[in-house]
């Protein structure tokens, strides 16, 4: 054999190893399709952590993932103060409408208060660690007044509105008893809507409400005793229910979605905006939130 030939030769067995390559790429990219089509169910995993604001993406990702058929149970991990009214309730409300088609469940952690625990009352069942502080049922509206501050700088401020009540409480002015008793009003009739959702959610004794009202803290077994809550026990635990009461196999697969929120977070060049701006809306709005 010529050298020629043994190069044509070293060519051809070089494409035809080539073109199998190719080809057997193509096969196993067919066939992971194929694989990712077939239906996997799945339970999902969120948080809510830190104080709930108008920046919550929690409901934002229970939307997107309430897209997927597959999606078959949903566990929600809480360690919050609680946050906004607001944002609390709509979280409520978001539980509440996905509970009816399938099962919710909430895993306190440390903490799970106040707005925090409005939030929960819309998942089917509330689970706690043994060390949970929840409870603090009630709103707050905080604020203060800087009027002999201000005297004592020298500096008078101007305020000129079209009414008595419009924009108080207002730091830069005294309040009357008749300003106080409205807006004592206000965050009486939240606090009043809040109540009613945990008589309507929990099997509570009237005595019970009664005590929840005051706004106070329980332990988790403080918390179970007059049924706030449902069980203390583990994250595995409230898993488990979740299968059981789905009717879903032993081996579904979980999926945490911390991680993604996590790399998202990294992603998104609009972090630090956000962060910056935390504290401007927390402070808008009647608070649902325990801090110690």
């Amino acid at each position: 054999m010529k050298k020629n030939d043994s190069l044509i030769h070293y060519f051809l067995k070089r494409k035809s190893l080539i073109k199998k390559s190719l080809i057997v790429s193509f096969l196993f990219s067919i066939v992971l399709i194929a694989l990712n089509a077939i239906e996997r169910p799945f339970i999902a995993k969120l948080y809510i952590e830190g104080v709930i604001s108008t920046e919550s993406q929690f409901i934002d990702e229970l939307n997107k993932i309430d897209e997927d058929s597959n999606f078959k149970g949903l566990l929600v991990i809480i360690n919050s103060p609680g946050g906004t009214f607001v944002s609390s309730k709509e979280i409520y409300d978001s539980l509440k409408f996905l509970s009816k088609k399938i099962p919710v469940a909430v895993y306190m952690k440390e903490v799970a208060t106040s707005g925090a625990y409005l939030a929960s009352l819309g998942a089917d069942k509330i689970f706690a660690n043994v060390g949970t502080v929840t409870g603090s049922v009630g709103v707050i509206l905080q604020t203060a007044e800087i009027t002999g501050l201000l005297d004592k700088i020298g500096i008078t401020p101007m305020i000129i509105k079209s009414g008595e009540l419009k924009a108080i409480p207002n730091p830069f002015e005294e309040s009357d008893r008749e300003q106080i008793d409205f807006i004592r009003d206000v965050v009486l009739e939240m606090q009043k809507e809040f109540v009613g959702l945990v008589k309507e959610e929990r099997e509570i004794s009237p005595e019970g409400i009664n005590i929840v009202s005051d706004g106070r803290i329980f332990t988790s077994r403080q918390a179970q005793k007059i049924n706030l809550i449902d069980e203390i026990a583990a994250e595995k635990d409230a898993i488990n229910w979740i299968k059981k009461k789905g009717g879903l196999d032993d081996n579904i697969e979980i999926i945490d979605y911390a991680d993604k929120r996590d790399l998202k977070g990294i992603l998104d060049l609009n972090f630090f905006n956000k962060l910056k701006s935390f504290d401007d809306n927390l402070l808008k709005g009647i608070l649902a939130l325990w801090i110690p």
